[in-house]
């Protein structure tokens, strides 16, 4: 009887392994064509100046938003497709390597007699203390859904320091790297719509002989990206996930980087 049991329970796991990798077969990464935008939409940082030093807690960010209402919803197909924030369009702002945090911000510049509504200034405040050293911020506008405009003009970065001067950021930011976007827990998530996948790429093409991004989701790889534009991701079940951006090089390895392998968490409702 003894034996009997034992045979059945080597009989079910491999039965029961197999069930888990079909399960993670399911999900799925497939590509979508950029949303349209116009370009003449233009960003600019103003502070902190590139390069400043001695900046003190809490410090103060002010850009300049040519063209694109903060704050407005997206009307389009894509925007019933996906999740949607309650913010609406919003400014995606990387401090360092962290999360993005959305700004939709009142306007500093006054409605003017030209009718230029949307030609506006924004100045805010980092919401948590950064230590003293060297810092970097990232900044483009995105979609009510997430999506980042790529437009040559709509992404800025620059470099401070708080506390203290320095000779340089630990990043080379001419160098080749990517500023990873969406998914993100800004959004709320769920089963019933896919969820965006979308990310920046700096001083770089993606070629499928050249730069790629590697897509790892719960540790597995699912995808090399060979071109730049947003991606739907279908099968993620409720609870939590993680997914991992990568930039590779032509042989497939690593780029330096701080930026270029940044995994977040995502929860799934």
């Amino acid at each position: 009887m003894m034996l009997l049991a034992l045979s059945l329970l080597s009989m079910a796991q491999p039965i029961q392994a197999q069930s888990n990798n079909n399960s993670v077969e399911k999900i799925r990464v497939l590509s979508v064509p950029r949303t349209p935008e116009a370009s003449t939409v233009v960003l600019s940082i103003s502070l902190p100046k590139v390069g400043e030093a001695n900046l003190r807690n809490p410090v103060w960010v002010q850009c300049r938003l040519d063209g694109y209402p903060l704050g407005a919803g997206t009307q389009n197909q894509r925007a019933d497709e996906l999740p949607v924030s309650n913010l609406g369009q919003s400014l995606h702002v990387v401090v360092d390597n962290n999360p993005y945090f959305p700004i939709v911000s009142h306007a500093i510049d006054p409605f003017n007699e030209d009718g230029f509504y949307f030609d506006t200034s924004y100045k805010f405040q980092i919401p948590y203390p950064l230590s003293d050293g060297v810092h970097t911020i990232r900044m483009f506008p995105a979609r009510a859904y997430g999506e980042s405009l790529k437009h040559e003009n709509t992404f800025r970065e620059t470099y401070f320091y708080v506390g203290i001067s320095g000779n340089g950021p630990d990043t080379d930011l001419m160098g080749p790297y990517i500023t990873y976007n969406e998914p993100s827990n800004h959004m709320p998530l769920t089963e019933k719509k896919p969820v965006l996948l979308d990310f920046y790429v700096s001083n770089c093409e993606l070629t499928p002989d050249g730069y790629k991004v590697r897509v790892i989701i719960d540790g597995s790889v699912k995808r090399t990206l060979t071109s730049w534009q947003p991606y739907y991701i279908y099968g993620l079940k409720s609870g939590e996930h993680t997914v991992q951006l990568q930039l590779i090089d032509e042989n497939s390895e690593p780029v330096p980087g701080t930026f270029n392998d940044v995994e977040r968490t995502i929860y799934i409702n």
